[in-house]
């Protein structure tokens, strides 16, 4: 009787919940935007620090909107976001977006546009003699997230490579998901002999724990917009005006690296409540690619990296994936 009562008042709870966040919805002027504190999130970074410093970028898109800026330290907390209706839009990984796509059967996330290209790396730690993948059994490998885009690409590269790597270590080597602020002192103290991670990471790694650069993907998708589809659906001028805005914002960053640049370890400095040392944002800068545009044969081999690393299973078709205004 109490189980049938309490799953009852939960039943209740939640079409109370889904019903006030659907009137909230309907008259809400603000939209919930996430982003990470990467450097490879650069168009999150900037529009962020603009909006904090009082001269917001979408804002002047979006009359009478405001937004909000969430943050998340990798990609399967950020679609969690989407999936809980606390996040519009977010800009993530296209592996996360890709996982939340194939999960939800293609229902709650729609791709608007691309964002980062490159960025992410491969570091061994200096003295592991490291110099191949043969070189990784029995070796501990740090990724930021298990399911986040370089969690599977490393995998995937592991595999291709003919090595089981396990959380557990049972395998050939293991693969420890550990949170990007946290790498640069196991990899000193010694914990971890590599790590597979983005910007500014791989230039804090190489800089500040003399760490060598074994695998680069320079052209690999790894920053995209994604929005919520009932969101999408319930504002298609302000999703259009989205999509302008971070467009626009994208050719600003190309155009004026230095004060996008500003922007970015300024932000860095006040999300991570650390100096952010200008020269590692420059570091960063020259190994990414600033783009709106969704490289869907990039999408593709994200599909197959994550299959053959045992993370995804069956996707509906990835046309269907971007969104298209009717």
């Amino acid at each position: 009787m109490l189980k049938r009562l309490l799953s009852c008042l939960i039943l209740m709870c939640t079409l109370l919940v889904m019903a006030g966040c659907s009137q909230e919805e309907q008259n809400r002027k603000v939209i919930r935007i996430g982003g990470f504190p990467n450097v490879t999130h650069v168009q999150a970074l900037v529009a962020r620090n603009m909006t904090r410093h009082g001269n917001g970028w979408f804002e002047r898109y979006l009359p009478g909107y405001s937004i909000e800026w969430y943050t998340y330290n990798a990609g399967p907390t950020a679609m969690e976001a989407i999936f809980g209706r606390t996040a519009d839009l977010t800009y993530v990984g296209p592996s996360p977006a890709l996982n939340a796509y194939a999960v939800s059967a293609g229902r709650e996330v729609r791709l608007l546009a691309g964002a980062v290209n490159g960025g992410a790396a491969l570091m061994v730690a200096p003295g592991s003699g490291i110099t191949s993948a043969a070189d990784f059994k029995g070796r501990s490998i740090a990724t930021p997230q298990l399911g986040n885009t370089q969690d599977v690409s490393c995998r995937a590269w592991l595999t291709a490579n003919g090595l089981k790597c396990t959380l557990e270590g049972a395998g050939d080597c293991r693969v420890a998901p550990t949170p990007n602020s946290m790498q640069l002192q196991l990899m000193k103290q010694g914990d971890i002999d590599a790590s597979w991670t983005v910007e500014p990471w791989v230039s804090t790694l190489e800089i500040l724990a003399g760490a060598r650069i074994l695998v680069q993907e320079p052209g690999v998708v790894t920053t995209v917009l994604v929005g919520r589809v009932a969101w999408l659906k319930a504002h298609p001028q302000e999703a259009a005006a989205i999509i302008r805005a971070h467009r626009e914002l994208t050719q600003w960053i190309i155009d004026n690296p230095e004060a996008a640049q500003a922007h970015v370890a300024d932000e860095l400095t006040q999300l991570t409540q650390a100096p952010m040392d200008p020269e590692l944002v420059r570091s960063a800068w020259k190994r990414l690619t600033f783009t709106d545009t969704i490289d869907q044969t990039g999408l593709e081999q994200f599909v197959r990296d994550a299959q053959a690393a045992g993370l995804l299973d069956r996707v509906p078709p990835l046309n269907e994936m971007i969104y298209r205004q009717d």
